[in-house]
């Protein structure tokens, strides 16, 4: 394991934490600690998981000598993805992860996977900075994860910690450190189990490099996951594992980068995906040229499982199925994970039931119809928040960060922490109405137009929608993305020439959209005016403040025809 490189890059850290967070840094490569009992053998680690499955983490070198299964064996892949913290199962859907860990200890030669997004999201992940969801997800028994794009939410440092944390292999194959060009974390792991050699290897979208915010991912080069999967293919069919599983956070639509089936398309020696990001579910799997594609819809509705059957070094069939809520509640949680969630949960409990404020009306975050489409009353009253909170004249809140429903009634820390999961602060920084526009056509840029004319909502919404205040403008999505804003009329009646390029105005936004994620490139260059606190608590103190709020007029943003 290399160490000194992670001492290397800690430091680094908390040279940038001190000093501004600017600059270059180093990564970690190859981070190889599982959780007990660890063989070093050329930068690879091993040790038994609880179902008896021999754990190999790294490059292990040249290919051992190693007998293929003759009989014909079946295993069998447990998956999730996207549960975004939802390890804590209820009544309404969520299987909950001290039932997953039971599912998966009764379930012989089995392994647990999941493929990404796990760490952030609820305010269970979020408050320990994924530190109780790593534990958990430990203690459930997963032997691997696809490093998904809110993993890095908490920055690349915090990431290599969580690692650690967890004790399993964090697989991010095309992530690599711009320093040496090697692999940030985790490149491949090997599991034997039932006598049958699996490789693994993980591939994280390279859409992350713009959709993380951009200090999280600075130091990081997100390779091509083609040419990436051709080589660890290459590799762990050296190394004599019987079935290649590739552990995707990509996608099987609505993103820019690779999806899931181009790479199947591409690297047909692929036995298996097991894909996350889009949320799709697939209920017997999706087969395209041959590689099975696995997914979820995510948010830990549903368990993934698919038979593999192995005979004489070679998969003879594969079929994928989901095991949905009904099913799960069949089989009792496992006891030790439960009491460990209980007392995760009792810590966070006093805090997140803290009254800030009330509000009259629920306020929904669906996405589409919703905040990543249109105008909503829970996407003004947060862009409101930023606003009031920075001082600044007009603020911007992208569609993409809010996550939750805001309730009717009482509302609490844990429902703002909900809302605004990602930890992000507010800056504010100078404008000119010629750029306000350029900002504004990149929010509307990825909506579609219907056969009928009506915004698509399925094909429309991206996290780049933005929510306003202080303004309001009209588009027109018929016309081309990039020349859609029509008109822009700041609170008080006065209209904005949208080719004025020296009045200035200050803009209040969350950290990761003024320093260019979600493709707001245009505000990378600019001088930070101000910095301030961390947008949920603006959100906490907008709420306290103005209780009760309410849902409120629409008429920010106006679609017009042309």
């Amino acid at each position: 394991m290399k160490t000194n490189k992670l001492i290397t890059l800690l430091i680094l850290t908390l040279t940038l934490t001190l000093f501004g967070g600017c600059g270059e840094t180093a990564g970690v490569a190859e981070l190889t600690t599982p959780t007990a009992e660890v063989t070093d053998i050329a930068d690879s680690a091993t040790a038994d998981t609880a179902d008896s499955a021999s754990v190999e983490i790294g490059d292990t070198g040249d290919s051992p000598s190693v007998t293929p299964a003759k009989s014909a064996t079946e295993i069998i892949i447990l998956h999730t993805n996207d549960m975004h913290g939802r390890v804590l199962g209820d009544d309404e859907g969520v299987i909950g992860i001290d039932r997953i860990a039971a599912l998966h200890k009764n379930t012989p030669d089995s392994i647990l996977l999941d493929a990404g997004d796990a760490l952030h999201g609820l305010p269970i992940a979020t408050l320990s900075r994924g530190a109780d969801v790593a534990a958990l997800m430990a203690a459930a028994g997963y032997s691997a994860m696809a490093v998904g794009n809110h993993e890095f939410n908490y920055g690349w440092a915090r990431l290599a910690e969580l690692r650690e944390i967890a004790g399993f292999a964090f697989l991010a194959s095309n992530v690599v450190t711009a320093e040496d060009n090697e692999p940030f974390l985790d490149d491949t792991a090997v599991i034997e189990i039932g006598g049958v050699r699996i490789g693994l290897f993980g591939i994280t979208t390279e859409s992350a490099a713009f959709s993380v915010m951009p200090d999280y991912v600075r130091g990081l080069g997100f390779q091509d996951p083609v040419t990436t999967a051709r080589a660890r293919v290459e590799q762990l069919r050296g190394q004599g594992v019987d079935v290649v599983v590739a552990v995707t956070h990509s996608g099987t639509e609505g993103d820019k980068g690779t999806l899931s089936t181009q790479l199947a398309r591409e690297v047909p020696e692929i036995d298996i995906i097991i894909d996350g990001h889009s949320h799709t579910e697939l209920p017997q799997g999706l087969t395209e040229s041959g590689v099975l594609i696995a997914q979820t819809s995510g948010h830990g509705g549903s368990l993934g499982r698919i038979a593999v059957t192995v005979e004489n070094g070679a998969v003879t069939s594969k079929t994928a199925t989901l095991i949905d809520f009904e099913q799960a509640q069949k089989t009792a949680p496992d006891q030790a994970v439960t009491l460990k969630l209980a007392a995760i949960s009792e810590g966070l409990e006093s805090l997140l039931s803290e009254v800030v404020g009330e509000s009259l009306d629920e306020m929904s975050s669906a996405r589409s119809p919703g905040v990543r489409t249109q105008e909503m009353p829970l996407g003004s009253l947060v862009a409101d928040a930023y606003r009031e909170a920075s001082g600044a004249e007009i603020a911007i809140a992208n569609g993409g960060d809010i996550r939750a429903d805001l309730p009717q009634g009482a509302v609490t820390k844990g429902d703002i922490v909900s809302v605004l999961p990602f930890g992000n602060t507010l800056m504010v920084k100078i404008i000119t109405p010629a750029l306000l526009k350029e900002i504004l056509e990149n929010g509307v840029s990825g909506i579609v137009l219907d056969e009928d004319g009506n915004i698509d909502a399925e094909q429309s919404p991206q996290g780049r929608f933005l929510q306003v205040s202080g303004f309001s403008f009209a588009y027109d999505p018929a016309k081309p993305p990039g020349e859609r804003v029509v008109s822009i009329v700041l609170d008080g009646g006065i209209s904005l020439d949208l080719d004025d390029d020296t009045t200035q105005i200050t803009l209040a936004g969350s950290n990761y959209v003024m320093t260019g994620g979600d493709y707001f490139v245009m505000l990378t260059g600019l001088a930070v005016e101000r910095e301030l606190g961390a947008a949920d608590e603006a959100l906490a103190e907008y709420v306290r403040g103005w209780s009760p709020v309410g849902a409120g007029e629409l008429g920010r943003i106006t679609v017009v025809t042309s």
